[in-house]
């Protein structure tokens, strides 16, 4: 696994400095899956940086505990995906409910006004035969089994500053959950989490979304939709470099320089990618990848 969370170069220049407002964790569940998180919170609520941050262990606290057991299916042939997806729906948006009281109580203690409190959340499980996944707002998550798959769909990510929040009243309308059985689940080569910012090296951009999706009920003809899947030839660069390393801190320094300044470390020469990183405009990044070694 390797994991990188960095301030946009527009924050660390404005006067004074704004925080980095995502937060993310990865790791292992109480029976070995592994986990990802990302929120990012609201550049224009005060204490966004720390609901995001709060809301990322609170959730990965509360999967912790949680029985997942009935979720533990062998095989492809064990999974009833239209029955898992049911169960998986009222048991995860369970878990993003109890991170959001959670955050309401932490706000009332600390004497915080919600607005200030915006953020997303994004998780994917990686399970014995596929994977589980859950978001509210905007985010990236995908896999490859050979072939690059979205896992979540963003809400309005395409929109500067059109997203929803777990903080929000109406967030549970706004609340998707994912069941994925890839066709090749045994070739699953990487999966990955990530914050907006890391949208645009991130996503093939080549070509046009669908017309329709999962937000129209809730947006009518305003919904729109990209590609939404990962870029391919950014990920088989990104996993070549990363398996020449020989520790995390090794493996998490290469993310890091490549996700914050463009710099690309693959068979000991160092390049620039350019497309990467906007002096002015750029937001804060986190991104989480696991990858086979």
């Amino acid at each position: 696994m390797a994991f990188t969370s960095v301030q946009g170069h527009s924050h660390k220049k404005a006067d004074p400095p704004i925080p980095c407002q995502d937060a993310g964790k990865g790791g292992f569940l109480h029976n070995g899956w592994p986990i990802m998180i990302v929120s990012d919170g609201a550049g224009s609520s005060k204490h966004s940086h720390i609901a995001s941050s709060f809301c990322v262990g609170a959730l990965f606290n509360h999967l912790q505990q949680a029985d997942l057991s009935p979720f533990n299916a062998i095989g492809f042939e064990a999974v009833d995906l239209e029955s898992t997806k049911k169960s998986w729906h009222g048991f995860v948006l369970e878990q993003f409910r109890k991170t959001r009281n959670d955050l309401l109580e932490m706000a009332q203690i600390k004497g915080y006004n919600p607005v200030e409190l915006n953020c997303t959340l994004l998780l994917v499980i990686r399970t014995s035969w596929g994977f589980l996944s859950a978001n509210i707002g905007d985010g990236r998550s995908g896999y490859s089994d050979g072939k690059p798959h979205a896992l979540s769909v963003p809400f309005m990510t395409f929109t500067a500053g059109a997203t929803f929040f777990l903080i929000k009243e109406g967030w549970d309308s706004i609340f998707q959950s994912y069941v994925t059985i890839p066709e090749h689940n045994d070739l699953v080569d990487y999966f990955f989490v990530s914050s907006d910012g890391c949208q645009n090296f991130l996503i093939d951009g080549t070509q046009k979304g669908p017309k329709n999706g999962i937000y129209d009920p809730i947006l009518g003809e305003d919904a729109f939709y990209d590609f939404n899947v990962p870029y391919q030839p950014f990920f088989e660069g990104l996993i070549k470099s990363l398996k020449e390393t020989k520790s995390m801190e090794e493996c998490n320094s290469r993310l890091q320089k490549l996700v914050e300044f463009g710099l690309y470390l693959v068979d000991g020469t160092e390049k620039e990618l350019k497309s990467l990183s906007d002096p002015i405009l750029d937001d804060d990044k986190t991104f989480i990848v696991f990858y086979k070694k």
